[in-house]
């Protein structure tokens, strides 16, 4: 080691040639980070030492803190320098890497989070993780200066137990993929479900858990989780049980009439620290709008009520004006953060207020958005149209004002989003994720298809243009795009997500070109993440050398998991006319699944969402006529008017096309068949009949 590597002068590691903003932020440290790869692994074993991995994302507030307080710090760095090999990375980028730390920082502290730190040998087995930590030890947090020099003694001086206890998580890492002990009276010997069960269980769950008060479920943090509210949807449409309905839109109500939803600029933020949705926590993560905007269309044909559409609107103008990039990719996030302070671009004083608008406007405009001297955050508000009922006999209840936004308080919108606008911006992560994007498209192709608008069905095909021209190479899908570079092999997600957004693609243009797209990869997820073994996907395809497992997710947690949504993809390109075993596959993964979805429905809402549909949930809707028939149009179109959330159109001209049948003789008029579940009904040709056929539908 040079003079200056031992001083810990700032220079540009080799962080400074990666094309990640959370790695480039870093790029700068006096640390003398490596990104994940075998340069510093042999490194590692090379000198000796244990590897300090440190994962974050750029727009994670507690990842720029411990970056101030320790990362930029020369007497952090010089402890790490000597003793360490320090790893850099973008959990975003890397969400194997991810999964698999994340997995032991949850069992060796019973939580996890980002920043993630973790400290392992050479051979990349972990023996000490956590999350945040300052500098020196406060707030009962150990200082991570004195976990350096702690660990670097111990390495030194008593490493056989050290490594004892690396060999020991290892092994529990191996064990953690074993399967489970059956939940008694829903998986049989033979490890078939009684999938009406398991839905019954979920739903009850659900409503034992559930905010009476404010919506949501648990307390703080509260996060929206759309994925439950299309389950809860889907569960009322399959049972009339109005309960599961009023669920979710309270749920949206108070999410979108909280300080979670962003009421000047629109879009919501990731979750809430409080558990009335007044306090976000601000970043904009393009994976939660993606599932809101989805959740509320969903909930807009359910319901029938005008502001659920305004809602999805107000996403997609957010999305449009901030997160496209001009080649047609969405962008990955939005700092919490500005000028070094968490929330700072997006909270008022009422003297700010009145300065801007005047007293009278002024006043309105704080009644209407809670703006008040008692700010909730550092001493300002967040605009939010919550209240708290003036009800005593419901004290905690809120009251949520949801109509559409009146000229005049528009106007009053429109002023306060021209002064934010002023302020200086938290910037925003401009790489493009293969899975965020297609969760994206999915999304907007829904609310093209609930709808009719335009705009979401332009930026949805852009964006599938922009993932096949740019991130499609090869055979292989890619996970990352920035400045011209794609890197990383898709994991599951990828795939699985942009199957789901293609096929949803196809369900609003009936452009056959993205069923086949949806068809191939689909085929080559299976190919490379499915495991007859274990009767489901991995994360990851084999033989991955810089892992020390293979890594496998299926929960549910703030997006559905790849895995479960693969699941739901098997099922219903099966449904489409597709490979036979593909259905085979998705029940033997449920049932393989079903003990841990008993055991937690609330983390496996959208493997909730695969059980209704292989229960009977499925609808499919055959086309015997030319696409641009008027009287087929007019019938698809009613058909996108309802809440069916089954429903798949196939017209039988395309499964010739893919080859599944031979070329249909075409009827002296347009037909439509529809089957639910495996039962078809006669073929109907008219608005009129199809309404009858699709009267009991769920």
């Amino acid at each position: 080691m040079n003079q200056q590597e031992a001083a810990g002068d700032v220079q540009r590691n080799r962080l400074a040639g990666e094309k990640s903003p959370y790695l480039l932020q870093h790029a700068e440290n006096p640390v003398h980070w490596y990104p994940w790869g075998d340069e510093a692994f042999q490194k590692a074993l090379q000198e000796d030492k244990p590897i300090f991995l440190s994962i974050g994302y750029s727009t994670c507030h507690w990842c720029h803190v411990m970056a101030r307080e320790c990362f930029r710090d020369h007497e952090v760095a010089r402890e790490l320098n000597k003793s360490f090999i320090p790893v850099k990375v973008d959990r975003e980028e890397r969400p194997d890497v991810d999964h698999i730390y994340m997995s032991v920082c949850q069992m060796i502290t019973g939580s996890g989070g980002w920043p993630l730190t973790v400290i392992a040998t050479p051979d990349k087995k972990p023996f000490f993780a956590g999350t945040y930590f300052p500098k020196v030890s406060r707030f009962g947090l150990p200082g991570l200066l004195n976990i350096l020099q702690v660990i670097s003694e111990a390495w030194e001086g008593d490493r056989k137990t050290l490594l004892d206890q690396a060999d020991k998580i290892y092994r529990a890492i191996l064990e953690g993929r074993h399967e489970r002990d059956a939940e008694p009276g829903l998986v049989t010997p033979k490890e078939t479900t009684d999938y009406d069960s398991l839905l019954e269980k979920g739903f009850a769950e659900f409503s034992k858990s559930f905010d009476e008060d404010a919506g949501g479920f648990g307390g703080a943090p509260k996060f929206p989780l759309p994925h439950n509210l299309m389950f809860l949807m889907a569960y009322w449409k399959r049972t009339g049980n109005k309960r599961a309905l009023d669920m979710a839109e309270r749920t949206m109500k108070g999410a979108y009439s909280g300080g979670v939803y962003d009421h000047l600029g629109f879009g919501f933020f990731r979750y809430a620290t409080d558990s009335k949705w007044l306090v976000p926590h601000f970043e904009k993560m393009l994976y939660d709008n993606a599932m809101m905007l989805r959740a509320v269309t969903e909930l807009y044909q359910a319901t029938k009520k005008d502001i659920y559409k305004d809602i999805a609107f107000e996403i997609v103008s957010f999305v449009k004006s901030e997160m496209v990039s001009s080649q047609g990719g969405f962008y990955s996030a939005i700092d919490a953060e500005s000028q070094g302070e968490e929330g700072k671009f997006y909270v008022w004083t009422p003297n700010e207020v009145t300065s801007l608008l005047g007293e009278g406007d002024g006043k309105t405009f704080c009644d209407r958005y809670g703006i008040g001297t008692d700010g909730r955050f550092r001493g300002g508000s967040v605009p939010h149209l919550s209240r708290i009922a003036a009800n005593p006999d419901a004290p905690d209840r809120m009251e949520f004002v949801l109509e559409a936004r009146e000229p005049a308080a528009e106007r009053l919108r429109v002023k306060m989003l021209a002064e934010r606008d002023k302020r200086v911006r938290p910037t925003t992560d401009d790489k493009v994720l293969t899975s965020w994007n297609s969760l994206m498209i999915s999304a907007m192709a829904k609310t093209s298809y609930a709808t009719g608008d335009d705009r979401c069905l332009e930026m949805a095909e852009a964006c599938a243009a922009f993932i096949l021209k740019n991130l499609f190479r090869g055979g292989t899908l890619y996970a990352r795009y920035r400045l011209g570079d794609a890197a990383h092999s898709g994991t599951l997600c990828d795939y699985a997500y942009f199957v789901w957004g293609l096929m949803d693609l196809y369900q609003v243009t009936y452009k056959v070109e993205y069923l086949k797209h949806a068809w191939d990869l689909a085929a080559k997820m299976v190919e490379l993440f499915w495991d007859d073994s274990i009767s489901g996907f991995y994360l990851t395809e084999p033989g991955r050398q810089d892992l020390i497992i293979r890594p496998r997710e299926t929960y549910d947690g703030a997006i559905p998991s790849g895995h479960s949504v693969a699941i739901m993809n098997l099922l219903r390109i099966f449904h489409l006319g597709g490979p036979e075993d593909y259905e085979s596959m998705a029940i033997s993964a449920i049932d393989a699944l079903a003990r841990d979805v008993a055991r937690n429905p609330i983390g496996y809402g959208y493997s909730l969402c695969a059980v209704n549909y292989v229960s009977g949930g499925a609808l499919d809707i055959q086309v015997d006529a030319d696409r641009e028939d008027p009287t087929a149009e007019a019938m698809l179109n009613y058909v996108k008017s309802l809440y069916l959330p089954g429903a798949q159109v196939i017209f039988s001209a395309h499964r010739a096309f893919l080859g599944k049948e031979d070329p249909p003789k075409m009827p002296p008029r347009p037909t439509i068949t529809v089957c639910q579940g495996k039962t078809c009904g006669a073929p109907v040709t008219s608005i009129q009949d199809l309404q009858k056929v699709l009267m009991t539908a769920r």
